[in-house]
């Protein structure tokens, strides 16, 4: 077919015109992915050159959208974009739906919720875009729950899904899944996200987003495990990874891989904004890196809005033995916290640094901040906290200060008397020890192990019962205490090689602690060392054999 200049001309401008539009939609989903990874200066510098290129109304939207998405929104540039979006298309749904949005994070609700109702009603709910993006802006502040409503969010995704013949975007069942795991339903988030993991091209968010969950989940730090792994060989620089990963680390104790993991997130997307140093400064001061994590802090004290801050402030003086100023910034926590949302640990730090003040104080006030130094240890012990050895600073305060609160009956009570009247009398104490781990009184448990241990060292029964009161006071076991309790115990019994039924029983115990506490750590080889010790002893176990099938 022959055509004329003219019309060869035609034809080469509409190419380009077609060209232009796909390099412009291609431009945009590459600004999207950045915005959905947290790479936001990447995400920024896109739509910014599409702006310049192409100022259309799109454009300006969803420049306007990166301004609403970062962790401190900047509602005024926001505002700006979409009101210049406007100006180029009066009837732009997408601007509409950016100050709508800025609606909803000034707290006008139903203001917003009539306006995005509106838009949607308009497209006749057939606009799978509108759709979406409707859905996203009710997540985006989930910092401010007066900004946020997770079920508004499912409503729209439910429509879109039911619009959309092709189920085929995996960012509809990640969005559906984060506003079920927003609203506490684990079980809805992770099967949205498998079904996102069908069909993503990229599958590293799918497996990160299904790793978190398990990592939230008692218990399953296999499946959290193996999840993270397979979304680092899916994609090894997607920073998502490395962020969800870190949060994991950092809730099984692994503080130099959460440090490790978090730098990278840092590292791939550039993002040094005020809530991520933040959480970097937690970190530092767990791997005890204390003055990096009060450096942070410094830096950004004025741009983190989190409250916390005075507690974590607080601690990382302690460590450096400046009381006063941690008694100042603890107070200032305390102030900002409602009752019904303290903690047993703020008790017990506020309790630590007024024991600490105690050398300096002189008179009335010495006598005021010890005594409210003893209230406030003691409600840490009641409130069951572990960040500091409160027991020891009690009794450095008040000998018995320790014991005032702590649980009894009659039967210990008949029992405590006996042993004062015969510190020597071996089956009261070991008969007491008994009756407090029966009563829950785990600490009153603890001491009269040891007062046993002290009488008769080689009696084997009081590690395992110390080791047992040790456990139930602190499952998590971050002191050490109880393995070494149980260790001890197996030490003196495993020689022996055949047993009474009282040391088979203890024996199961110590065996099965073990492999819990390797199984959570992700050792499996070791895990099923001590399992299989376990049922060799007690075939029928059954924590044994519930683990067994955790290890299938």
């Amino acid at each position: 077919m022959n055509y004329t200049k003219k019309e060869m001309g035609a034809t080469f401008v509409i190419s380009a015109m077609m060209l232009s539009g796909f390099m412009n939609a291609q431009s945009i989903q590459e600004g999207i992915k950045y915005l959905g990874s947290d790479q936001f200066n990447k995400a920024k510098n896109t739509f910014e050159s599409l702006v310049a290129q192409s100022p259309s109304a799109d454009n300006y939207y969803y420049l306007g959208s990166y301004y609403l998405s970062i962790s401190k929104p900047n509602i005024e540039l926001a505002s700006k974009n979409f009101n210049k979006g406007f100006a180029l298309d009066s009837k732009s749904n997408l601007n509409s739906i950016g100050l709508a949005t800025i609606k909803l994070y000034q707290g006008n609700k139903a203001e917003a919720n009539t306006e995005f109702e509106n838009i949607a009603k308009g497209s006749k709910y057939k606009n799978a875009e509108i759709l979406f993006q409707i859905a996203k802006a009710y997540q985006l502040f989930n910092n401010k729950p007066e900004s946020s409503d997770y079920d508004k969010s499912i409503e729209y995704l439910q429509r879109l899904l039911d619009l959309v013949k092709s189920k085929d975007k995996a960012e509809y069942y990640i969005l559906l899944g984060n506003a079920y795991l927003e609203k506490k339903d684990p079980g809805k988030a992770l099967s949205n996200y498998n079904k996102a993991l069908e069909i993503s091209e990229d599958k590293s968010l799918p497996y990160s987003l299904i790793g978190n969950i398990w990592g939230r989940t008692n218990g399953q730090v296999k499946l959290a495990t193996e999840n993270f792994d397979k979304a680092l060989a899916a994609n090894p620089n997607n920073p998502l990874t490395y962020k969800y990963l870190s949060e994991f680390n950092f809730r099984t104790g692994n503080y130099n891989d959460a440090s490790n993991n978090l730098q990278k997130y840092i590292s791939l997307t550039e993002n040094n904004d005020s809530y991520t140093q933040f959480e970097l400064a937690k970190i530092s001061y767990y791997v005890k890196d204390y003055s990096k994590s009060l450096s942070i802090l410094n830096a950004n004290w004025n741009d983190i809005s989190d409250p916390l801050k005075y507690k974590l402030k607080a601690l990382v003086l302690i460590e450096n033995s400046e009381f006063s100023e941690a008694y100042n910034n603890m107070n200032q926590y305390l102030k900002s916290t409602p009752q019904s949302k303290r903690e047993g640990s703020d008790y017990g730090i506020l309790g630590k640094i007024q024991s600490s003040l105690l050398s300096s104080a002189t008179g009335q006030e010495k006598e005021k901040l010890e005594k409210e130094a003893v209230f406030n240890l003691t409600k840490a012990l009641e409130g069951g906290d572990r960040t500091y050895d409160y027991q020891a600073i009690l009794l450095t305060l008040r000998p018995g200060a320790s014991t005032q609160t702590a649980i009894t009956n009659s039967k210990i009570e008949a029992l405590k008397k006996l042993v004062a009247a015969n510190a020597n009398d071996t089956t009261s104490w070991y008969n007491l020890a008994l009756e407090q781990y029966e009563a829950k009184d785990y600490l009153g448990s603890i001491e009269s192990w040891d007062k046993l241990i002290s009488l008769i060292p080689s009696w084997e029964v009081a590690y395992a019962g110390k080791g047992m009161a040790l456990y139930a006071y602190d499952s998590d076991d971050k002191s050490g205490l109880a393995a070494q309790s149980f260790q001890k115990y197996i030490d003196m019994v495993e020689p022996k090689k055949e047993y009474s039924d009282n040391e088979k029983a203890y024996l199961t115990i110590a065996y099965t602690f073990f492999s819990y506490k390797e199984y959570q750590a992700g050792n499996k080889e070791k895990a099923e060392n001590y399992l299989n010790k376990t049922l060799s002893i007690d075939p029928q176990n059954k924590d044994a054999l519930n683990l067994q099938k955790l290890l299938q």
